[in-house]
């Protein structure tokens, strides 16, 4: 019988959000909350669905989402207690309670995780980003830099100077490593550059959503060029991670996104598909296979769809070039996302690869390499670390 073992490797976390240090404390019913990322049910005038409170109702679905019931698993044997919900809590507030900060070193530690790809929209060397254990990379937000340059902009070409500047400023000065877009959302897949002009600024900035589609579409395809001149990656959201936003679902497959990609003029800025594309790993693989510049991370994939993450890695892994490939988690608040994601893709990998090897397709050696990029070599090669 075949045995490989990453439980000691290290892992860069290729997507996170910022831990929350008001999330030291958490109730069993909080905890459990992390880990939903739908709308809630009891409507609030003015605030996004994913905000409202949740029915009692429905917080007694959320301790039983696959993902909650894997990390009181997976946590109580870390922490030595019960494998429950309630008892997994007390430990880690009892952990939380005298350091929020030293808890995620131990989680961070337990899971191997040595570098973390952060995608938020503080500025610089806040405080709260050293919460983070191990190397922390930045991404560039290309939205929250719009939102922030366009009313103060007078024309399309002073606002895209100002965001290409802030761009430049962000990778020389201060190290960032990468852009992070929401074309799907914002756009949706299936575009081809335009020609914006000003009578289009004008729109845009007096709201119409239209004409900021547009917007939108033309920044992100000058900021494609400008990655390849930063020798940078553009990070893209693909596929649906449990938000709700106003355009069709379909627009965050990746096959629509190809004819925009396979471009002469883009071929040569590197892009990673985030999120596996879920549900659509099959996708992001072909599109992977299909660009030579295309790359894939399982953020959110792993830890959120933890009970059939075997499935999940099978699909990805079917025909893309596997030095292509990485791990992430989607992460926020609280370490328990991150930890948990390297912890089950480790468990992931090891089942899958290992099959590969008892059924004659891999030897021993191939199938423990392709680990060891997957978990941390394939990240640190596209970052050069």
């Amino acid at each position: 019988m075949v045995t490989l073992h990453f439980s000691d490797n290290p892992v860069i976390d290729n997507h996170c959000h910022t831990l929350d240090p008001q999330k030291a404390i958490l109730d069993s019913a909080s905890l459990a909350r992390e880990f939903y990322h739908g709308m809630k049910d009891i409507p609030q005038r003015g605030v996004h669905p994913r905000l409202w409170e949740a029915s009692e109702a429905l917080r007694q679905h959320l301790p039983n989402l696959g993902v909650v019931q894997t990390m009181i698993f997976q946590l109580s044997k870390l922490l030595g207690c019960a494998p429950e919900l309630d008892a997994v809590v007390a430990a880690r507030n009892h952990h939380t309670s005298q350091s929020f900060s030293d808890y995620a070193k131990l989680l961070y530690k337990d899971a191997g995780i040595v570098g973390t790809v952060l995608d938020s929209g503080l500025p610089p060397d806040v405080p709260l980003i050293d919460l983070i254990p191990g190397k922390v990379m930045r991404l560039f937000q290309m939205s929250t830099a719009i939102q922030q340059l366009l009313p103060n902009a007078t024309s399309y070409r002073e606002l895209l100077q100002s965001y290409q500047n802030s761009l430049d400023h962000a990778v020389r000065q201060h190290g960032f490593i990468g852009v992070k877009a929401h074309v799907a959302e914002e756009v949706g897949f299936g575009v081809e550059p335009i020609t914006f002009t000003e009578d289009h600024f004008a729109t845009a900035k007096a709201g119409d959503p239209e004409a900021y589609k547009q917007l939108y579409l033309a920044i992100f395809t000058e900021t494609l060029l400008q990655c390849q001149e930063l020798r940078i990656p553009m990070h893209l959201h693909t596929g649906t991670t449990g938000g709700l936003w106003d355009g069709a679902i379909a627009n965050a497959d990746p096959f629509r996104i190809i004819h925009l990609l396979r471009r002469p003029e883009f071929i040569q800025t590197r892009v990673v598909l985030l999120h596996g594309s879920y549900p659509w790993f099959q996708h992001a693989s072909m599109v992977a296979h299909a660009l030579p510049h295309v790359w894939v991370d399982l953020s959110w994939t792993t830890p959120w769809s933890a009970l059939r993450l075997v499935e999940s890695w099978r699909d990805v892994i079917s025909v893309m070039p596997l030095s292509k490939l990485m791990t992430g988690s989607g992460g926020h608040g609280t370490p328990e996302i991150a930890w948990l994601s390297a912890k089950i893709t480790k468990i992931a990998l090891q089942r899958v690869l290992e099959d590969n090897v008892t059924l004659g397709l891999l030897a021993s050696k191939q199938a423990n390499q392709i680990g060891k990029m997957i978990l941390h070599d394939n990240a640190a090669q596209l970052y050069d670390l």
